[in-house]
Order: C-alpha cells, then structure tokens, then sequence
C-alpha cells in the first residue's frame, strides 16, 4: 500500500517537472546580464513596407494636375532615336559606290539654257521707196536714171531723184530683189567673185544674182550679201567722191558693209 502511494507521488511530481520545463521553454529568453538592450524611442516613425501598388499610389499621386503621370524611367538625354529610324550605318559592299541623298557641298544644278532661235529675218513693204544709204561715207545707191542692162550702180549724195529709191520685194528664205523706182532695173552681182567688182543693174529674171539677203546689225544698220556669191555689198569707205561705182566684197564684218535703210 505505501509502496503505491509512493508510486502515485512520483508520478506526480515528474508530471509537475514536465509541466515546469514546457512553461520555461515558452518564456522569452532573459538578457545576457552586462548587454543593454536599448528600448525603441516612440518619437521615431517606423520604415512602412513598400509595395508595388504604393508605388503606383504615389507616382499617381504626385503627378501635376492637367499633365501626364512622370515616365517611370527617365530617358537619356544623349538617347537614340529608335532602331527603325536609324541611318542604315552597314558598311556597303565592295565596289558599291556611296552617295548621299542630300549632299549639302553639292553645286546647284545649272539652268538649261534655250536653244539659241535664229534672227528673224526684217521684213519691208514692198509698196514702200527706200534709199540705202552707207554708214561711212553717207552715200547712197544710185541707179543713174534711164541707162541701159549691164550701167554700174554708183554712189551719190542723199537727194529726192527716183534714182535713189528702190522697191524691196521678198523672194523667199529672207531674200529680196532691189529693183530702181526709175528705170525698173534690179540691182545685180553678175556672178563676180573678186573683191572689188562692180554691182550692176537688168531686168529682173529671178537669177539668185540678183537677190539680196539683209541682215539686221542693230541700231538702225543692215548688210546686203548676195545669194548667188555671198559677197557683201560695199561703200568702198571714205572719201569716195560722188559717181564712184558701188562695189561687192568679201563679207568681213567692216562699217563699208553697213547700210540704213530708210524710207
């Protein structure tokens, strides 16, 4: 009998020494005596846990009224435009030449120029009386009066007479026949060659040595170069004295070859 009760009270006591050991396993663990554990001041605000959605919360937020919310990650100010609006940088292949679609060293292109129009041929009434008068020595082409086929045409001083005036009727191609107000004698050629000949005067029978082309030399001035030798008809220059004969000459571009021709 005491030996169960002695049985019974051990049990208790290792059941009360269980229980002992759980409750001081539970308890916060005492401080290290001599380490001063410093207790948290109350005044200081805690960190708060940051969170995606709390940073949404305050770009949102923070962004001005009326603009849009600030880019989350700010671009460089050296950044590159895309890659699709980049310049084509790969290196051509060998013997492709390069070329620049906007050199800015490139001259500008040179106008195109009108192809360069023939002088219109001067145009004269043939209903009208001219004299051709010569620009250097002022004297003008004289038939003589009545004279037969074949008189030298000469020169003599501006005047009045018939014997000066001529009628300038169109052949065609720009050449004209002169053809005297007097005696009805064009103005001929007569096929010569040398400098120096003489022009004379016939009957007009459409031989092209009696037509006559008058270029227009400005100011007022033509020259007279017959069709059939190109040479060009010729005051002879100064000092020609009055009945001297008109000549023909080599054109050369010389003031004996400039006449007016005036009404």
């Amino acid at each position: 009998m005491w030996r169960r009760a002695n049985g019974v009270m051990a049990g208790v006591v290792a059941a009360i020494a269980v229980t002992l050991a759980v409750v001081a396993l539970s308890q916060p663990s005492q401080k290290v005596p001599g380490i001063v554990v410093p207790a948290m001041d109350n005044s200081e605000t805690a960190i708060p846990t940051v969170t995606a959605v709390g940073v949404a919360e305050t770009a949102t937020a923070t962004a001005p009224s009326g603009g849009n919310a600030p880019v989350a990650q700010q671009q460089p100010t050296n950044s590159q435009s895309p890659a699709a609006s980049q310049p084509n940088t790969a290196k051509p292949l060998s013997g492709t030449p390069t070329t620049s679609a906007n050199p800015t060293n490139a001259p500008a292109p040179t106008p195109q120029q009108p192809p360069a129009q023939p002088p219109v041929p001067p145009r004269f009434d043939p209903a009208a009386s001219f004299r051709i008068v010569n620009v250097v020595n002022s004297l003008s082409l004289d038939s003589g009066g009545q004279v037969p086929p074949g008189t030298p045409m000469k020169l003599w001083a501006p005047s009045p007479s018939t014997n000066l005036q001529f009628q300038m009727v169109e052949t065609g191609g720009g050449y004209y026949r002169l053809v005297n107000r007097t005696n009805g004698l064009a103005v001929d050629g007569r096929g010569a060659r040398q400098d120096g000949s003489y022009v004379g005067q016939r009957p007009w029978d459409s031989s092209p040595n009696m037509q006559w082309l008058p270029r227009d030399a400005g100011n007022g001035m033509f020259t007279l170069t017959n069709r059939a030798t190109g040479m060009a008809l010729d005051g002879a220059g100064r000092g020609v004295t009055f009945g001297a004969q008109a000549i023909q000459w080599t054109v050369n571009g010389g003031p004996n070859q400039l006449w007016r021709i005036v009404v």
